[in-house]
């Protein structure tokens, strides 16, 4: 667990670290809204998913493949961190919007696999015969859209995968 913790901190820290240099260089640099959301949003689910490792200290985790599981999500969410965060040019320009549009792929084919790598981290840390296969939907469904973003330019469609997860996010701290 302190590896995943290690590697989830790895992410933030791009995310933060990232805005920290956006802010102090001397280029001219036009920002986008939905990067800015979607680096929130990014930096949110890895604190979730840091938090809900947490349930996993009562397990027994002795298993090679339970091991590789609570890492994989992780390293994933980490990789669409290092993609979503661009090189800011100490002077000149950076456009945010274009980089955005330019990385998406880079952005959300690992994003996807973070949440679905997630998922079979639950299959198999907690036990498939522990888990209500009624829950996977979520999961499918959100990596399928996230997937989907990274064939469409359209900022309405990111805009609106983008609501649906911070509301997938959400709605569990109120639950």
């Amino acid at each position: 667990m302190m590896i995943a913790a290690v590697i989830v901190a790895v992410g933030m820290t791009e995310v933060v670290g990232g805005w920290g240099r956006l802010l102090r260089t001397r280029a001219v640099v036009e920002t986008h809204w939905l990067h800015l959301c979607w680096t929130i949003l990014i930096l949110f689910s890895l604190l979730q998913y840091w938090i809900g490792m947490w349930s996993y200290h009562e397990l027994q985790i002795d298993r090679m493949d339970q091991i590789f599981f609570l890492i994989i999500p992780s390293l994933f969410g980490v990789l669409s961190t290092f993609a979503i965060t661009p090189d800011v040019p100490m002077a000149g320009e950076l456009d945010v919007r274009e980089y955005y549009w330019a990385k998406r792929t880079a952005i959300f084919l690992p994003l996807a696999a973070y949440v679905l790598t997630a998922l079979v981290a639950d299959l198999v840390i907690v036990g498939i015969e522990n888990v209500a296969l009624i829950e996977a939907i979520p999961y499918v469904v959100g990596a399928a859209m996230l997937s989907s973003l990274s064939f469409f330019k359209h900022t309405w469609i990111h805009a609106a995968v983008l609501s649906g997860w911070a509301v997938s996010l959400v709605i569990p701290l109120f639950a």
